[in-house]
């Protein structure tokens, strides 16, 4: 059946207490709603949010690097050593 505003609803369409939960649920869907739309216009809060977002990635990415960095490192000192030794046992050879 149609709801027609214009014409009362019938007492047998619908019980006092769905109408009063159907407002409640409205209500409730309404104030999160707005809740959302307060939030997105936050710029304040947004810009600082996004500012902290750019500051942990940047961070992130910096100690990546750094761990790469120093696993070139530490491969150029095992690969010198190397070839340290390698110099070593050759010229132990030849004498």
């Amino acid at each position: 059946m149609t709801h027609n505003p214009t014409r009362p609803v019938d007492a047998g369409d619908h019980s006092i207490a769905d109408v009063e939960a159907d407002l409640d649920t409205t209500r409730h869907e309404m104030a999160d709603t707005l809740d959302e739309l307060a939030a997105r216009l936050d710029v304040k809060t947004r810009g600082k949010e996004k500012a902290h977002e750019v500051k942990e990635r940047t961070q992130m990415a910096a100690r990546s690097r750094d761990v790469q960095i120093r696993g070139g490192i530490v491969a150029a000192i095992v690969v010198g050593a190397i070839l340290m030794l390698a110099r070593r046992k050759r010229r132990l050879k030849s004498a």
